[in-house]
């Protein structure tokens, strides 16, 4: 009755007109899923391991609430409780997980991406193509209001809220208004592209509305102690925390690690000094390390409300003693800042190893093919660039013969092995498949198919027709 009180004189003659706003479900998650306004349907559950718990809401107080796990949500029964096109609804919740897509509220029943989602902490209208400017969600409690309001052409006005101000809005042509019949929390979509962008978290508070708030009378809301009030501010804390492990992401010219760290700094008006380092740990009976145990120290700044991953590029004398090595183990730690705020820490040891080299060096390659034929392999980067290779026997026509083939192309080189071949501008076919190791090949040799012109003549079962030419090339070039 409170609320109902308190949002009957909030709305009295605020707002004329089709738009004008109605309280209609209000959920306080008081140990049940039920409205603590008569009327209105209980809330249902979608899946399995909802429950109530006792959680810091509004930074001072602990209030009851109920935590749902990632895939988790809820769903309303908006049929005759609400206009289609025209409500309103107010969510106090917090999300574990805010980095990439995480779904807020669906109302086209799980069959559309289109809806409000949470991205890298950032309130996107999906469908709209509009999200808010700056970082305005982390893992701590906030409220969202979300309006819509008819607009000609049968699209939705669709406006969001964090805290009682505005942070995007948006013409929809389609996927907001509730035709549906049901308002679904948290629960993505399961048909359609894109579903399960999820997480786990916790909900503190509903309220539904039959027409559309005003900016004003979000803004009373969210001031409204006996409605669902924006949370007040929790000191801001910077986090780091563990989430992977110790790896090497550099390249032959550079050796970066991915320490395997996350720092995050609070969502507040200045960003965090945070820093990173990689040392050398201690092994057992032997110290690896160069002189000094540090390897690589990194400093840089995180924007209020993100995250980064701490990287860092070892310097000549770190990543020499890497590459000597081969794999050492380490100590990885980060640290970051909020101003006035404590310095947060997290440390870890792992493994890691150097950057291996190609298993084959670019250049050329001589040598002699299984049936003991000079060879001649000339090898790009990535991919071998053409073969060359020579014989001479006495064939049937009692001659000497000397022929040269070449093969030209651009066979890729798989983990050091590479086919390449093609017809011959004499008729038949070649080709070589081998192997590229260090500064080493190795192959085999295969001829197919006969020559237009020349004597027939065989040298370790590969069988030849010799030729006035003395080349042979492969046709496609």
């Amino acid at each position: 009755m409170v609320g109902a009180l308190a949002a009957a004189l909030l709305l009295a003659g605020g707002v004329d007109g089709a738009g004008a706003a109605t309280l209609r479900a209000e959920y306080r998650f008081q140990g049940d899923l039920a409205s603590d306004l008569a009327g209105a349907p209980d809330l249902a559950e979608i899946g399995r391991g909802n429950h109530f718990a006792f959680e810091r809401v509004d930074g001072l107080g602990r209030h009851q609430v109920l935590r749902f796990p990632e895939g988790n949500g809820l769903s309303l029964a908006t049929a005759g409780l609400v206009d289609p096109t025209n409500n309103s609804v107010v969510v106090v919740f917090r999300l574990a997980e805010t980095t990439g897509y995480r779904r807020i509220l669906d109302f086209a029943h799980g069959v559309s991406d289109t809806g409000l989602y949470n991205l890298d902490g950032r309130v996107v209208l999906y469908g709209g193509g509009t999200a808010s400017q700056d970082v305005v969600l982390s893992d701590s409690y906030v409220e969202i209001a979300l309006t819509n309001a008819a607009a000609p052409g049968g699209s939705e006005q669709a406006t969001a809220y964090v805290n009682g101000v505005e942070v995007a809005a948006a013409k929809i042509s389609q996927g907001f208004d509730l035709g549906s019949g049901a308002l679904r929390f948290f629960r993505d979509n399961r048909r359609g592209a894109y579903p399960g962008e999820e997480s786990s978290g916790a909900v503190s508070c509903i309220l539904v509305y039959d027409g559309t708030l005003t900016a004003q009378e979000v803004g009373q809301v969210a001031g409204d102690p006996a409605l669902c009030p924006a949370p007040s501010p929790e000191p801001g804390r910077a986090k780091a925390s563990a989430t992977g492990e110790p790896k090497v992401i550099g390249s032959r010219r550079s050796i970066v690690v991915d320490t395997g760290l996350t720092v995050r700094c609070p969502i507040g008006g200045t960003a965090c000094a945070a820093s990173g380092q990689v040392d050398a740990a201690p092994t057992r009976g032997r110290a690896v390390a160069p002189k000094g145990k540090r390897l690589g120290v990194v400093r840089f700044s995180v924007p209020a409300g993100e995250s980064r991953d701490v990287q860092v590029r070892l310097p000549g004398r770190g990543a020499r003693a890497l590459r000597d090595a081969g794999a050492l183990k380490v100590r990885v730690s980060a640290a970051i800042k909020a101003a006035g705020g404590r310095t947060a820490r997290a440390q870890q040891v792992g493994r890691i190893e150097a950057p291996r080299l190609p298993a084959f060096r670019s250049g050329t390659y001589t040598g002699t093919t299984s049936q003991d034929l000079p060879i001649l392999i000339t090898v790009g980067r990535t991919a071998v660039r053409s073969v060359l290779f020579r014989w001479r026997a006495r064939c049937g026509d009692g001659e000497a013969h000397t022929n040269t083939v070449i093969l030209r192309g651009g066979a890729r080189v798989r983990r050091g092995r590479f086919s390449l071949g093609g017809r011959l501008d004499s008729g038949g076919s070649a080709r070589v498949s081998g192997r590229l190791e260090g500064v080493h090949a190795s192959g085999t040799l295969s001829r197919m198919g006969a020559s237009v012109s020349g004597a027939s003549c065989s040298v370790e079962g590969v069988r030849w027709h010799a030729r006035t030419s003395a080349v042979e090339v492969e046709a496609t070039g």
